[in-house]
């Protein structure tokens, strides 16, 4: 029986996520690009949760819409069922990653669990609720607890990526 989290949300960094240095593909633009592997994984860990919807914490929420690298990334959620259905407003690179996650919940009081996937630390450890919440990753598949104590939301996504790598 799985129990429906439409109010599960999943703060997705790109880069260190979804590729790491070993990653081949390449953006339209050139950059970095998106192992297909890797977002099978998330769609598969949030199939598997009951759903969740993707705020995009990454510094790709800067892009317009209309960017090409843009339409690749939500080409690439879209072709294993997943889009963004939002995303944060602080600015790259002022360290204040975390704060972006902590306005964005306040301006959204539905949502009840989330998880944040990023491979940086940033500002995430002054917020006791983010820290616990926080899987850093070096490559989804290798993502661990920031931590020493994880929230529940954390702990369960973590066992469901492992079953789904298992299998």
């Amino acid at each position: 029986m799985k129990k429906h989290h439409n109010n599960f949300v999943v703060f997705l960094d790109v880069d260190g996520v979804f590729n790491t240095r070993t990653t081949v593909q390449r953006t339209p633009d050139g950059y970095q690009g998106i192992d297909d592997a890797r977002v099978k994984l998330l769609a598969d860990v949030i199939n598997k949760y009951g759903g969740a919807d993707i705020v995009l914490s990454s510094d790709w929420k800067e892009m317009e819409q209309t960017d090409d690298d843009y339409i690749y990334l939500a080409s690439k959620l879209e072709k294993y069922g997943l889009s963004i259905s939002g995303h944060t407003e602080d600015k790259a690179g002022k360290n204040n990653r975390g704060a972006g996650i902590i306005a964005y919940l306040e301006e959204h009081p539905e949502i009840e669990e989330y998880v944040i996937l990023d491979d940086h630390e940033y500002d995430f450890e002054d917020y006791k609720k983010l820290w616990e919440r926080l899987l850093l990753t070096s490559g989804l598949e290798k993502a661990r607890f920031a931590a020493k104590e994880p929230a529940v939301e954390a702990i369960l996504f973590s066992d469901y990526m492992r079953e789904i790598e298992e299998q």
